[in-house]
Order: structure tokens, then sequence, then C-alpha cells
């Protein structure tokens, strides 16, 4: 019998932008903007960009996703994602903004990933904390470059 196997990870780091700023750069079409090869298609509900409930799906490394927005809080400066990876695993994706200053934030990130198959599961398997803050950096590095190139875009 199939037992998934799961693992939390979660990050963090720190953007030069204001709160709002910063937070618009977790939407699907925000990632557009500093992800690398990042071109989500929109599917459901038509002509909406970012709302709790959107379906958008993404080409991956081995694969297509598929994600849904399961939760949405501007206020709070949080979002949720649903991210399926058929035949490989789930992931729960959650990203909370808090302002450090006028023009600095600080973004958490957490990623749960079920495994759905013995393939998932050694992915999952192979995924450690370091892996995961090494990707921090990463992101870290492509909003700061995106900022840099493009100006002042605070309002």
């Amino acid at each position: 019998m199939f037992a998934p196997a799961s693992i939390d990870l979660r990050g963090g780091f720190v953007i030069s932008a204001s709160l709002d700023t910063a937070f618009e750069l977790f939407s699907p079409e925000g990632e557009r903007l500093w992800v690398p090869g990042w071109n989500p298609e929109l599917l459901h509900p038509a002509g909406v960009a970012w709302a709790r409930g959107l379906i958008f799906r993404t080409q991956e490394e081995l694969g297509e996703a598929v994600w849904v927005v399961t939760g949405l809080d501007r206020e709070r400066h949080e979002v949720e994602y649903c991210r399926v990876e058929s035949r490989r695993y789930v992931a729960r994706v959650r990203v909370h903004c808090r302002a450090l200053g006028a023009a600095q934030t600080e973004a958490g990130v957490g990623y749960t990933f079920v495994g759905l198959s013995e393939p998932g599961n050694r992915e999952i398997a192979a995924m450690s904390e370091t892996a995961f803050d090494e990707k921090m950096k990463r992101w870290e590095k492509w909003i700061g470059a995106y900022l840099a190139q493009a100006g002042p875009i605070d309002r």
C-alpha cells in the first residue's frame, strides 16, 4: 500500500520595496516579472488575474503543474496556492509579506510537499532545508535584479 511522503520547508528574505509592491510580485502575473521562464496560463475564471479560486497552469522541468489560488488576503498580504504535479506530488505554497519600513518588506515563504507516487516520494526525500534556503536566496536575487532594472515603482 502506498504511503505518501511529506516535508515542510520554510524560509524568507527581504525585498527593497513597499509592502503592497512586494506582495504583488507573488501573484501569477507578478512572478512573470522576475522568475526566469515563468509563463502562467490563466485558465479560470476568464479575465481574472489574481483572486481566490483562480486556476492556472505552468510548464515545469518535469511537466505541467496546475495551480489553484486557495487563499488570498490582500489586507494581510497573504496568499496560498495549491500546486499539483500529476503523478509526482502536491505542494501547498504560502507567502506572507510584512513591512519592515516604508520601502522594505519581509517575505515569508512556506512549502508543504506531499507525494502522489513513489517517484514523487523520492523527490521529496531528496529535498532539504539547505536547498530551500538556496532557493530563497535565488528568489531574493531575482527580485532584487528586477527591482533594480525596473526603477522606482513604489507609488
